[in-house]
């Protein structure tokens, strides 16, 4: 029997169907995104490198399924790697008193991102601080030893000269200054921003040194960053393009890429915020430490009596090699 045209078609696209069938069935998938956390106390403007690469795609483009989840939230059951958003001073003291054995992979912020703000609009000099008090933060934050460290560089001694206010819980510090307590406030950006917008204080001072010190880093414990080398080392890659973005890019475009990750504020503001911290080089931009620099924050700590050993760079960040197979301290 003879086939007709219409059934020898029909005959033909069934077999290419089948054969793609069984092409997309036995040919090897894509491997399933990595997952990564990063677990935060709250949005925050350090973080700005990680939000701008989700926003641009730039981690899901190199298999990375990254998720912020914040203090506030219900933490993920399902194990996967996570990093932590701490001030180093925290990694540090963790160490030295046994605590926790965490690393760094990534230093986040290379300056303090705060501001000493007056109650006038008037020029400002260092020696006005004397017989006035400070609210800041506690004495074992390294944002304190960074204001005592200015204040010593310009021949005011705190707490001598300069009274500081260290005793305020973080949430009641700015109602408190409100409130008239205290001829200073520091304030971490972008609350510093908000507060000189409505005009409710003005700016002093910046809390940024003439040399980098390490301040936001991403750390893990020491086992889960070595058995998950691969996934942070994609991690820090993605994260070195997003630091270059961000200082290639005119601050308001950078506002408005990553603004949903911050509604309690206006993309002015955020505007605002941003090219501060573009101007001051707040970000580091490969994420890497330098022992000088490490070493100067642990000075600072252990002038501001906060320190309880010093630690060699290669103990606090991981992958970091030492010079000439050890890295003394300066301070030691």
């Amino acid at each position: 029997m003879r086939l007709t045209g219409r059934v020898l078609a029909g005959v033909f696209f069934l077999s290419a169907a089948t054969a793609a069938l069984l092409f997309y069935s036995f040919r090897e998938r894509p491997p399933e995104p990595r997952g990564l956390l990063i677990y935060a106390p709250a949005p925050q403007v350090e973080l700005l490198p990680v939000y701008l690469g989700v926003a641009l795609g730039s981690f899901e483009t190199a298999g990375l399924d990254l998720h912020v989840v914040y203090a506030a939230e219900e933490k993920p059951t399902r194990k996967q790697p996570a990093l932590n958003a701490w001030q180093l001073e925290d990694v540090i003291y963790a160490r030295t008193l046994g605590n926790e054995s965490s690393v760094v992979v990534w230093i986040l912020t290379q300056q303090e991102y705060a501001v000493l703000l007056g109650r006038e609009p008037e020029p400002f000099a260092w020696e006005k601080t004397c017989r006035k008090s400070i609210i800041t933060a506690e004495p074992t934050s390294a944002t304190t030893a960074i204001l005592e460290e200015l204040l010593r560089q310009n021949n005011v001694y705190p707490h001598r000269e300069a009274t500081l206010m260290q005793n305020i819980p973080p949430e009641l510090r700015i109602p408190v200054f409100l409130a008239g307590t205290g001829s200073y406030l520091v304030a971490p950006e972008p609350a510093a921003t908000l507060l000189v917008q409505k005009k409710q204080a003005f700016p002093a001072a910046p809390l940024t040194l003439d040399a980098p010190v390490p301040r936001t880093v991403l750390a893990a414990p020491e086992g889960e960053a070595r058995s998950n080398r691969a996934v942070i080392k994609a991690f820090n890659q993605v994260l070195a393009g997003a630091c270059n973005h961000l200082y290639a890019r005119p601050a308001g475009e950078i506002a408005w890429v990553v603004g949903p990750c911050f509604p309690h504020l206006s993309l002015p503001t955020l505007e605002k915020v941003i090219a501060r911290g573009q101007q001051e080089r707040i970000w580091s931009t490969d994420g890497k430490a330098d022992p000088a620099h490490f070493n100067r924050l642990q000075e600072i700590l252990k002038r501001a009596g906060e320190l309880p050993r010093p630690l060699a760079c290669e103990e606090v960040f991981w992958g970091q090699k030492s010079e000439a197979g050890s890295q003394k301290s300066e301070i030691e």
